[in-house]
C-alpha cells in the first residue's frame, strides 16, 4: 500500500508539473507592445470589429462604438466606450487612459473606475492609423478597432495573424455586428 501511494504521490507531481508548464508556455509567451505611436492620431470615433470576449462587454450586441478625445495632460486620452444591448439600450462606459512612462505611447494604462486600472498595449496599427490591434499583457483582451464599420478581409487576416504571432486565442475571437443605428 506505501508503495502505490508513493507511485501516486510522484506520479500526481509530474503530472501538476507537466499541466503548470503547458499553462505557463501558453500564457508565458511576451507580448510586444509597438515602441512608438503618436497618441494624438488616436482621437475621433473608433468602431470594433472583433473582439475575444470580455466581462466588460458581455452584454453588447452590436455597434461598439469608441469615442476618443485628447485630454488636458500630454499622453492622456479619454474614451467613451458605447454599444447596443438587449432591449434597445445603451451601455456607456467612460475611461482615461494614460500612456506608461518611458513606453513611447505603445503601452496604456486604462482607467475604467479609480484605482482600479488594466493594461493595453498597442500591438499593430495601419499606417494612416485607420486600424488598430489592442491586446492586454495577459492575453485576456484582444480588439481590432477600425475608421469605419467594416474592414478588409484581406487586412483582418492579417491583423489577426499578428494577434496569432503574439499568443493571442485568435480561434475564440468573435466578429461586431455593425448596423449602423
Amino acid at each position: 500500500m506505501l508503495k502505490f501511494l508513493l507511485r501516486m504521490a510522484i506520479g500526481g507531481t509530474a503530472f501538476a508539473a507537466f499541466a503548470l508548464g503547458a499553462v505557463a508556455g501558453a500564457a508565458g509567451q511576451s507580448v510586444s507592445a509597438l515602441p512608438s505611436v503618436d497618441l494624438n492620431r488616436f482621437a475621433g470615433s473608433w468602431y470594433e470589429i472583433s473582439r475575444l470576449p470580455n466581462k466588460r462587454e458581455k452584454g453588447c450586441l452590436a455597434d461598439v462604438l469608441d469615442l476618443v478625445a485628447l485630454a488636458d495632460k500630454n499622453d492622456h486620452l479619454q474614451l467613451v466606450t458605447s454599444c447596443e444591448a438587449k432591449n434597445d439600450y445603451t451601455n456607456v462606459a467612460n475611461a482615461d487612459i494614460k500612456a506608461d512612462k518611458n513606453s513611447g505611447g505603445g503601452k496604456l494604462k486604462v482607467i475604467y473606475l479609480w484605482p482600479f486600472s488594466e493594461k493595453d498595449w498597442i500591438l499593430a496599427v495601419g499606417a494612416d492609423y485607420e486600424w488598430v490591434l489592442i491586446g492586454s499583457p495577459n492575453h485576456k483582451e484582444l480588439r481590432v478597432l477600425s475608421r469605419t464599420r467594416s474592414m478588409n478581409p484581406e487586412v483582418l487576416s492579417g491583423i489577426r495573424q499578428k494577434a496569432a504571432s503574439e499568443g493571442y486565442a485568435i480561434d475564440k475571437m468573435t466578429m461586431t455586428l455593425q448596423t449602423g443605428k
